[in-house]
């Protein structure tokens, strides 16, 4: 947890002292797990993200924003699954490899942001597609895609496993503006 803070404030530092700073508290996380069984949906309204004109980023997901349906899906979620207590936020650190100038055109753009997703305290190195558009005034992001939770060392109980799928959709979606 310690390293994770420090890379935060040693990016909010650097970026800080160079490039233009566009934040936001109030990202949305969704996932979705559909199965035969039963379908899970949680969504997180408090991912903070920060975004540099030089196309660097990093965004937190608090694990305990996430709401159920049922408070037993969150319950076991939280206490179970992700061991929130022990790992209370999720990240995704890294860079936009294709930034560029002509992304403030107003149009959406697909490019990829490469870095470290960290989810219950695993981090692997991931390539996700994004979608971008600068409004005017702030960046606006989306993106879809999948997360496998043993991938990140979340075991599924046997007892549940045809309950939750292999792989979970994710949709973030952000409106990053000016610090």
């Amino acid at each position: 947890m310690k390293h994770y803070v420090l890379a935060w404030f040693a990016l909010l530092l650097s970026a800080g002292l160079s490039a233009q700073q566009f934040m936001t508290r109030e990202g949305q996380v969704r996932f979705f797990s559909t199965t035969p069984v039963e379908d899970i949906e949680a969504i997180n309204n408090q991912t903070t993200g920060l975004l540099t004109s030089s196309g660097e980023f990093a965004f937190r997901v608090p694990i305990l924003g996430f709401r159920f349906e049922k408070a037993l899906m969150e319950e076991h979620f939280n206490e179970n699954y992700m061991e929130s207590s022990k790992f209370p936020n999720g990240s995704f650190e890294g860079r936009i490899t294709d930034w560029n100038a002509g992304l403030q055109d107003g149009s959406w753009h697909s490019v990829d942001a490469s870095g470290k997703l960290t989810i219950h305290g695993v981090e692997s190195e991931r390539n996700i597609p994004v979608e971008i558009k600068w409004n005017g005034s702030a960046w606006e992001v989306k993106s879809e895609f999948s997360v496998a939770p043993a991938d990140h060392q979340i075991d599924i109980p046997k007892m549940v496993k045809n309950k939750i799928a292999e792989s979970l959709d994710v949709s973030v979606s952000a409106v990053l503006n000016p610090r």
